[in-house]
């Protein structure tokens, strides 16, 4: 094994190896102390030996990387296995007015348009850099997922002219290059109860969809970006369901219980550390090794059980295992410049840390650091790791790393286990030699707060901070050794993401919250960065009761700047679902117009009965009610109907007869002639907007019915005009 850091650090692992080897020495047998009490490796440093925490090593030969294997995890493994639900185990936390004509076959021949000119692509964090989403465009075809099947639009004919039957699973994302595909998607094996991630190269030459090879992964699916048509597919595996573990079934079998577990690990092979890949409709249970053991890294300091793999897969090419990296950590978050891949693990904390008491806890919380692996993905060949750092406290999302002319901008923050204490901080980091290296840093930002979203925009930064007021901190980073926070400014509500829309405008997308940091809404505000000393809130667009999904998912944002539009999809509690076109000009915010694909028999609200409102009781105005119907009428989210015979029910809600309030009505004066009482509770799926696009002249929109995406529903798309919103067509899918 050889530290990526420096050489003489290989001497000291040197002894640790030998030390383990002292059991055995083949990395498939036993160890010969059949008791159980393996003595693990001890390693003495010399003062001139010095250890890099956030160094990764790599390994020479499999025997090596599987004796360190065993000696790491055997000495953290419990009564509960990996972890053993211990509350400081990390958890992982999308413009021409001819169209080209085509053929039956959809064979196009006019030339290639331009994204960003011609048609919108995905909302994406970094110019250059794509992400996968679920769905995919280049200006004549639409691709995406709907009832399980993959679904490919032609835009000239509106229409959809191919499907094919894909990998089952759950939120599949694509790329698109050409007339290739790559999808990826999250499964699981029923049969081993191992997460999966399954690849599949498809091919749509002439409009036509054809699956051309598929792998499968063992592993969670993180996330993927794709720079010059190279995909990097980052997973994480965890290697816990491998083991025979026992679990204790009261405190006096814990320690049994861990000397069992810790046999199971010093007897493990490698088959139970790394995730293994089959082609095609193979089991992975027997199939390869994904990774090479020369391209295993570890941390030289213990960060979590897991391990993290970056796969360079061609959206065109072939799907070729070789091409893979691992580091032995479980990723949490990915950020991806044009030359940079960067994944950010938050770093395990030994139990020897902290104490069983709340002081102890409070301490452990503040010294939670996230470990940085740089990999260098400026070449079509395979990631190569490059550098490792460490900064102290937690990121918040992907938007909180950025690289800038060769510097790494982090965003985190240190906090207690409740929360009470909180400050975030911006870092600057430098690679130096194996080592990213901290050179700049500023914090009290947020005290107190949580950190709700962050944008780098070249040498400026924004973060925003909520707990009951909104701080928007700008900071000036030009001096990349000595960052600072120019501007705060203090607002209701708080943006959950930033999209910069030019060099001194910025869009907020968020909630509307009232002093008391209530949540009342959905909101948009522009901001004016003009004066970084003297950011201003200059416009707002607020929803009351409305919310939306581009907090956790930035790409169901839009922005078109050729028409200064914004697109965000929103709904509106028992009023509204769909997407909100929003025009920016002149430094304000205005409701351009609404698109719904909600049918007439979808909305809503919609009932034959004789809804009972406050206007219908005796007295209007009541403080104290004396009646549960009154309650129901006045104060509850339910609704209250009057029905005659034959009449029940109400569109988007569940309905029940409810005799019970019968006397309780009449007392009240309610019905009239026949009429009884129905108690109504919104329950309404709506058809929800899940992307936007715009091609040419026209807004296409994609929606699902449900709360969230679901590829197994049928989607839909809807056209309008760009210029008007007027309704154009609708495919279904």
């Amino acid at each position: 094994m050889r530290l990526l850091h420096r050489a003489p650090i290989a001497l000291v692992y040197a002894a640790l190896l030998a030390a383990a080897c002292t059991g055995t020495s083949d990395p498939g047998s036993s160890p010969d102390d059949p008791s159980g009490e393996h003595d693990l490796p001890q390693v003495v440093l010399g003062e001139d030996d010095i250890v890099l925490t956030s160094a990764l090593v790599q390994f020479d030969d499999c025997g090596t990387l599987l004796e360190y294997l065993r000696s790491e995890y055997a000495a953290r493994v419990g009564p509960w296995g990996f972890g053993g639900g211990g509350w400081l185990e990390p958890v992982a936390e999308m413009a021409e007015e001819d169209m080209a004509d085509s053929d039956d076959s959809g064979t196009v021949s006019a030339p290639d348009l331009v994204e960003g000119v011609d048609y919108s692509g995905t909302n994406v964090q970094e110019r250059g850099v794509d992400e996968a989403d679920l769905v995919k465009t280049d200006g004549r075809r639409i691709v995406t997922l709907s009832g399980g099947e993959l679904v490919v639009a032609d835009v000239g004919r509106r229409q959809v002219i191919d499907t094919v039957e894909v990998a089952e699973g759950w939120s599949p994302e694509l790329f698109i290059d050409g007339d290739s595909l790559l999808l990826i998607v999250r499964s699981y094996d029923d049969d081993t109860h191992v997460s999966q991630t399954v690849l599949q190269r498809i091919d749509l030459s002439g409009g036509r969809l054809s699956i051309v090879d598929t792998m499968r992964v063992e592993g969670d699916y993180l996330s993927a970006r794709s720079v010059g048509g190279i995909a990097r597919v980052i997973m994480r595996y965890d290697p816990h369901h491998n083991f025979p573990f026992v679990y204790p079934q009261n405190p006096q079998g814990e320690d049994a219980a861990e000397r069992v577990n810790r046999e199971a690990v010093l007897n493990s092979t490698l088959d139970d550390w790394l995730p293994r890949y089959a082609t095609g409709e193979r089991d992975t249970a027997g199939g390869q090794q994904l990774t090479d053991c020369a391209e295993v890294h570890a941390p030289s300091v213990f960060s979590g059980f897991g391990v993290s793999t970056v796969m360079s897969v061609p959206v065109g090419g072939e799907l070729d295992p070789s091409s893979s990296t691992a580091v032995t950590a479980p990723g949490d978050s990915v950020y991806a410049s044009v030359d940079s891949l960067y994944v950010a693990t938050t770093r395990w904390l030994e139990p020897e840390q902290f104490d069983d008491n709340e002081e102890g806890r409070r301490r452990a919380w503040q010294e939670r650091r996230t470990a940085l692996h740089r990999f260098d993905i400026s070449s079509d060949g395979s990631a190569g790791y490059e550098a490792s750092g460490e900064v102290t406290g937690e990121i918040h999302n992907q938007f909180s790393l950025s690289e800038h002319e060769g510097h790494l901008r982090v965003v985190t923050t240190v906090r207690d286990p409740w929360g009470d204490e909180s400050e975030s901080h911006v870092r600057v980091l430098e690679q130096q030699g194996d080592e990213l290296v901290e050179i700049g840093s500023v914090g009290d930002i947020g005290r107190g707060e949580n950190v709700q979203s962050v944008r780098f925009a070249g040498d400026i930064g924004y973060v925003v901070t909520f707990r009951q007021i909104d701080p928007f901190y700008t900071i000036d980073l030009s001096d990349p050794a000595d960052p600072r926070v120019i501007g705060e400014l203090k607002i209701p509500g708080f943006s959950s993401y930033l999209h910069p829309i030019s060099d001194d405008l910025v869009l907020g997308v968020g909630a509307d919250a009232d002093l008391d940091g209530r949540i009342t809404g959905a909101k948009v505000s522009l901001f004016d960065v003009s004066d970084l000393a003297d950011p201003r809130e200059v416009s707002v667009w607020a929803a009351p009761d409305g919310w939306h999904d581009v907090g956790w998912d930035h790409r169901a944002f839009l922005w078109w700047a050729p028409e200064q539009l914004a697109v965000v999809p929103v709904t509106v509690w028992q009023d509204f679902s769909g997407a909100v076109v929003l025009r920016v000009e002149d430094r304000s915010i205005e409701e351009f117009g609404r698109v719904s694909h909600a049918e007439s028999d979808e909305l809503p609200g919609i009932t034959e009965c004789r809804k009972l409102t406050v206007d219908d009781l005796p007295s209007a105005g009541l403080s104290e009610f004396s009646t549960e119907l009154e309650y129901l009428i006045v104060e509850s989210s339910s609704e209250v109907l009057a029905c005659e015979p034959g009449e029940a029910g109400m569109t988007g809600f569940d309905c029940y007869p409810e005799p019970y309030f019968e006397d309780e009505a009449a007392r009240l004066d309610l019905l009239r002639g026949d009429e009884s009482v129905t108690i109504c509770w919104w329950n309404h799926e709506p058809r929800r907007i899940v992307r936007s696009i715009v091609i040419g002249d026209e807004l296409w929109t994609l929606s699902f019915k449900g709360w969230g995406f679901d590829a197994s529903r049928r989607g839909r798309l809807e056209v309008h005009d760009l210029a008007t919103l007027t309704p154009l067509a609708e495919v279904h899918l």
